[in-house]
């Protein structure tokens, strides 16, 4: 045999051994790693780690991108006994959440060790002038039932609206010094409430509440309670309300007035908004999940606000993705029914929610 032919026969022999080998090293290479979740915001998007081969990808056309968006309906629940008294220590299993009736499967859940954000609401209108000290105390009184992990943004309003501190922990907070004072006439009571939820809250993850404190009464807002109360529902926001009574200050306040006839058409104005304010914050209370507390003096107003931070740290968080999708009619109403398995137990939470019909692509 000659050298050529020699030479030709061992590369053979050599190609024939690489390639057995390199398809015995692809057989026992590990499977490609699972999809990886990833948050953002109220949907989950699902990616690979995994580059596919050039080979298996489809010819996708421009008109043929699918895209999916999947809304996460959070509801934060209370569970109390007979005598009023948080039950703590459940689990995802004690639940059973209902959408329009039909029982829907638990997504998420989280127990009340979980930090929040509050946005504590001060009302500091013209009716409130001889009343600034008392509502410091009972703003401090607040701040210092939080917790370490908790973030407080505090707003207080008149004619304006003024953003005393933005979401910042207790830490942070000690850091600031914090005026609080009436400057402009005006009670902007609606739009103070859409600005915090909508401008302020909305960016935020995780557990949310508002508490306001407020006589009820709107002075000058351009945003109506009823766009506030649509805002609220449609916003993962607890809130809870604390109606202070100013309406027996109302004589002293008009008292100004000299003419008898304009003085009494003012009053019964007044006690109509007075009315009015009662019902919104009410309603607002209602439909978040939270609870009106009445102070009918502003020294009352510290237990209530005692109340709401022991509230805030018995609650649970559920969530849902629900089982029927969005109409193609508009927003629509559904409404909510959490239970527990065990006997004897109340839950408070929120029964309805706002379903728009439009839905955001997921961005990669």
């Amino acid at each position: 045999m000659s050298k050529i032919k020699v030479f030709l026969t061992m590369l053979a022999l050599i190609c024939i051994s690489a390639g057995s080998t390199y398809a015995q090293s692809i057989d026992q290479l590990p499977p490609p790693p699972p999809p990886v979740l990833r948050p953002s915001g109220n949907t989950i998007t699902v990616t690979s780690t995994a580059k596919p081969k050039e080979e298996e990808e489809p010819e996708v056309e421009e008109d043929d991108i699918v895209r999916v968006s999947t809304n996460l309906i959070t509801v934060p629940a209370e569970v109390l006994d007979r005598n009023g008294r948080y039950i703590g220590n459940l689990t995802k299993n004690d639940f059973r959440i209902f959408e329009n009736g039909v029982e829907q499967e638990l997504a998420y859940f989280a127990p009340v060790e979980q930090p929040f954000t509050v946005a504590l609401l001060l009302d500091v209108s013209g009716s409130t002038q001889t009343q600034l000290h008392a509502i410091r105390s009972a703003a401090n009184t607040f701040i210092k039932r939080l917790r370490p992990n908790d973030r407080l943004l505090l707003v207080s309003f008149d004619g304006k609206i003024n953003v005393l501190t933005e979401a910042v922990t207790l830490a942070q907070l000690r850091q600031k010094r914090l005026r609080l004072d009436a400057l402009n006439d005006g009670t902007l009571l609606y739009d103070t409430v859409g600005f915090t939820l909508n401008q302020r809250l909305a960016s935020i993850q995780g557990r949310k509440a508002i508490v306001l404190l407020t006589d009820g009464v709107d002075s000058g807002s351009k945003q109506s309670h009823k766009q506030n109360l649509r805002d609220a529902e449609e916003a993962n926001v607890v809130i809870y309300t604390v109606r202070y009574n100013t309406l027996p200050q109302l004589p002293q306040r008009l008292s100004q007035i000299l003419n008898p006839k304009a003085r009494a058409h003012v009053e019964a104005r007044m006690i109509k908004e007075y009315a009015a304010g009662a019902s919104y914050l009410q309603t607002l209370a209602e439909k978040t999940g939270g609870r009106l507390y009445h102070a009918e003096t502003l020294s009352d107003v510290p237990n209530a606000f005692s109340a709401i931070t022991e509230e805030l740290g018995r609650q649970y968080s559920l969530g849902y993705y629900p089982q029927t999708a969005a109409t193609d009619t508009g927003n629509e109403r559904r409404q909510i029914k959490v239970k527990v398995r065990k006997p004897n137990l109340a839950v408070r939470a929120r029964d309805s929610y706002v379903r728009s019909s439009g839905t955001a692509p997921v961005d990669d």
